[in-house]
């Protein structure tokens, strides 16, 4: 190499240098989307099938899982760490799929963290919850005003989701109902068994008894129960579809926020904290399309 080349590469990687160092290209980067486990892989085909072109990364907190019986101390820290990882491996914009991780603990993140790290690191980042989103949806579509919601324990504790409802419309009766054992049914595969018709009908008796006309399900879990869902509440009830409506407000989102711009590609990563192997024979209950491989991770 000559002088003048070898003078020009380093003026080049110089500024190339200074230009990354003083964060300029760092609002370029990937899609997260974030759950305890499997079930967000429902809202993660969705949001491919919605953006297709986008490059995405999938991280399953499986090592943890599930969350919605855990404390909201642990969940916080656990859903900073993961969020942390996805931020380290070039993600500027994540999606908490799970509803107990969006519960509580995306406003503690959204308030007192995320400032932090956007001042520390220069970099244009945010976390996106599911709950809103939905609780727009319910009250849009809600014509008596009375919602019913289903969740996990913690979920359904943390009364997020009747704050948000009635912080939209002052009028809404929101009615309510933890469902523990439906997660670790659908994980099973028992999607179809009597038994589990026979838990859903006595989780949804009290929810019928005030006849909503919205159902949200509040956990990405009961995605894979829809139709269950909805033979139960009967045709005077509409259920939520909620990937669908997740990729939906996500794709407005990105169209009023032109600061967050993608890396194209149609590529997605998956990650697991947990077993990679059990991660596949799980995920073909939320996720129909091949998967390839999945990386297990450390975090924390």
């Amino acid at each position: 190499m000559d002088l003048v080349s070898y003078h020009t590469r380093c003026c080049f990687l110089k500024e190339l240098r200074r230009i990354l160092s003083s964060g300029a290209l760092d609002f370029i980067g990937m899609l997260g989307i974030f759950d305890s486990g499997v079930g967000g892989l429902n809202v993660l085909a969705a949001v491919r099938e919605r953006l297709p072109d986008l490059s995405m990364t999938y991280l399953g907190d499986n090592a943890k899982a599930p969350y919605g019986n855990r404390s909201r101390a642990v969940i916080t820290e656990a859903t900073k760490e993961c969020c942390s990882y996805l931020f380290d491996q070039g993600c500027t914009l994540i999606v908490l799929a799970c509803n107990t991780a969006s519960a509580g603990t995306l406003r503690i993140l959204q308030q007192e963290w995320l400032p932090k790290l956007r001042a520390e690191t220069g970099r244009t980042l945010n976390i996106l919850g599911v709950i809103r989103p939905l609780a727009e949806e319910a009250v849009e579509r809600t014509r008596s005003g009375c919602i019913g919601v289903v969740g996990t324990r913690s979920t359904i504790a943390s009364g997020t989701y009747i704050e948000e409802l009635t912080a939209l419309r002052k009028d809404v009766r929101v009615v309510s109902e933890a469902c523990p054992l439906l997660v670790p049914l659908v994980e099973e595969g028992w999607i179809k068994k009597p038994e589990t018709r026979k838990i859903l009908r006595t989780y949804l008796a009290p929810i019928k008894s005030k006849n909503p006309d919205v159902l949200i399900l509040g956990c990405t879990h009961y995605e894979s129960l829809h139709d269950l869902f909805q033979k139960k509440m009967g045709r005077r009830c509409t259920v939520l579809h909620t990937p669908s409506i997740i990729a939906e407000k996500l794709k407005r989102y990105l169209e009023r926020h032109p600061e967050y711009v993608m890396t194209r590609g149609s590529g997605v990563r998956f990650c697991t904290t947990g077993d990679p192997d059990q991660f596949l024979r799980v995920s073909s209950l939320f996720y129909r399309s091949p998967m390839g491989r999945v990386e297990k991770v450390e975090i924390g």
